[in-house]
């Protein structure tokens, strides 16, 4: 309506400007300004239809991209690819189909503008997936999954087959229909539809591999932890009755001579590493599943600390070591679950103590930090941890080299201590001391 009421204007003007000058408005003239205005409204027409061309392309494409915007699996991006080709106006009634795992006929996945029973018992295509978007005017060709939705699309619809890709390898489609052409009949949108709808696919396809990758990872990991749990309990009811033989023996050290008082000192030390060992691995097997039970709360982290002192005094005192504990005055109140905070130092404390060699020091310090965080330190003056795996020794069952084999360990402690650093909402790290040592150091939350 614009263009005409533009094509009037100028007639008019021209008409008014023959009469200002004095000249009539013959037949030629009404046919120049007939011809003139004839060509306007073509290229007006055709420059407008160019416009709507590329704006409903740069639309499509847009409002495609909203498909690789978050993972969804194979029939989530179907129905969400049917949903998005409604809202473009694409097409009346569309069909999503995949072929099959086992390599049979292509099957609808999900459909738009059918009956909805209609899937539940739709029958697998003939035709072949294409391997190019192509369309077919007026449906030159009959294909059998048009039939349900001829209320819609009238007696000859449009209809567009949109190859669906992974890695280049046609794996599906997606078959477009419509009463009247549309964007059906733009090759640049079929092949825009093809390689948007087919990327989208192919990250659909993508996701649901690693998913089940880690569904199967996280049952392999199960069943490990079950079994870890298992076989450690087994191993601790023969346990008991070994410590419990070793104690005896003990006790009767005096009618031993010095060989036999050595073989029991090496079992009794035996028996305390297997039992530690097999701790070790009931802890990990209980940190890494989901039900740990986590029991935060506002506590005095002191009598804590002390606790966890008087608990490793003996080993201490066995290797002749000095043990100094330094903590502010009055209460520096945590929120941490303490029964955990307790096993947490326990380990650091072990650790210091095998790896401290005999007369050495250790230092347990806490204090608050920023106002936010307690910090906790355990220092000692062993041969420390090389910078390069100050990260690595948190990890399960890995040990620093240079110390692999000069001091027992199961190097599960640390491993241990993390975890529950980590369900305590905290956090744990490792550096160098001042004295050459190693410094683990672990920060949880203070109470306000």
């Amino acid at each position: 309506m614009a263009l005409i009421a533009a094509t009037g204007v100028l007639f008019g003007v021209h008409a008014a400007l023959l009469a200002a000058v004095g000249e009539p408005l013959t037949d030629r003239g009404l046919a120049v300004n007939g011809g003139f205005a004839l060509a306007l409204l073509l290229v007006a027409g055709w420059s407008l239809r160019r416009l709507r061309r590329d704006r409903r392309r740069a639309a499509t494409s847009t409002v495609l991209l909203d498909l690789l915007s978050e993972p969804r699996n194979i029939q989530d991006t179907a129905t969400e690819v049917l949903h998005l080709l409604a809202s473009l106006g694409v097409g009346d009634a569309s069909i999503v189909s995949i072929v099959d795992s086992d390599g049979g006929p292509i099957r609808p996945l999900a459909a738009t503008g059918y009956p909805r029973a209609w899937l539940d018992s739709a029958p697998p295509a003939g035709a072949e997936v294409v391997d190019e978007a192509v369309a077919w005017e007026r449906q030159r060709h009959v294909h059998e999954w048009l039939e349900p939705a001829r209320e819609i699309l009238g007696a000859r619809p449009w209809v567009a087959q949109i190859p669906l890709r992974t890695d280049a390898e046609p794996v599906g489609l997606v078959l477009i229909a419509s009463r009247r052409p549309g964007p059906l009949a733009d090759p640049v949108m079929r092949e825009m539809l093809a390689n948007r709808l087919g990327a989208a696919f192919d990250h659909a396809a993508l996701y649901e591999a690693a998913y089940r990758r880690e569904r199967d990872l996280e049952g392999l990991d199960e069943r490990r932890r079950e079994f870890m749990a298992s076989i450690s309990h087994e191993i601790r009811t023969p346990l008991t009755s070994i410590q419990a033989f070793a104690e005896l023996l003990r006790l009767d050290q005096n009618t031993m001579d010095e060989t036999a008082r050595d073989l029991v000192a090496s079992l009794g030390t035996s028996v305390d590493r297997l039992s530690a060992l097999v701790n070790d691995l009931i802890d990990l097997g209980r940190t890494s599943a989901v039900e740990l039970a986590v029991d935060r709360r506002e506590v005095d982290i002191a009598p804590i600390i002390r606790a966890a002192e008087a608990t490793l005094r003996p080993a201490v005192i066995l290797r002749a070591q000095e043990l100094t504990v330094d903590l502010p005055g009055g209460e520096l109140r945590a929120w941490v679950d303490p029964r955990l905070l307790e096993q947490i130092l326990l380990n650091l404390l072990s650790n210091a103590n095998r790896y401290t060699p005999p007369g050495g020091t250790i230092g347990l310090t806490a204090f608050p930090v920023d106002g936010t965080l307690v910090r906790i330190v355990v220092e000692d003056s062993g041969p420390g941890i090389p910078a390069g795996e100050r990260d690595r020794i948190f990890e399960p069952y890995y040990r620093a080299k240079d110390m692999e084999h000069a001091v027992p360990g199961s190097g599960l402690g640390l491993a241990v201590a993390k975890r529950l650093t980590d369900a305590c909402g905290g956090r744990i790290w490792a550096e160098a001391s001042d004295a050459g040592g190693a410094r683990l150091s672990v920060e949880v939350p203070r109470s306000a």
